[in-house]
């Protein structure tokens, strides 16, 4: 086979792009709302504990985002969606009672 020079150039890629996502994690203290630590925790599952986290740091960025000067309705969209694929697998893991008073405690606060 022969290469023709179109076959040398190079495509320009993302590495030379910086993500404007925050990589750092969100502090236990811009967090509210209970915590995992709050319920029966002796009783779950760490696959379970995990889930129950997920879903509380989930319902902590939307409430952060709420806020957000450059707020976007699509990426509201977005957080919802992961927020309810979350509840999902609070539900399938068998403790969807205890993200259900989860996500109702912190409709509360809002």
């Amino acid at each position: 086979m022969n290469a023709s020079p179109k076959d040398d150039v190079e495509i320009g890629g993302l590495e030379n792009e910086s993500p404007s996502v925050d990589q750092a994690p969100i502090s236990v203290d811009q967090q509210a709302g209970p915590q995992v630590e709050d319920f029966d925790i002796e009783s779950l599952t760490p696959l379970q504990t995990h889930y129950l986290e997920s879903l509380r740091q989930l319902v902590a960025v939307k409430n952060e985002y709420q806020a957000d000067a450059e707020y976007e309705s699509w990426m509201m969209e977005s957080i919802n969606r992961s927020i309810y694929s979350a509840l999902r697998d609070c539900i399938e893991a068998n403790i969807g009672t205890i993200a259900k008073e989860l996500l109702h405690s912190e409709h509360q606060v809002n």
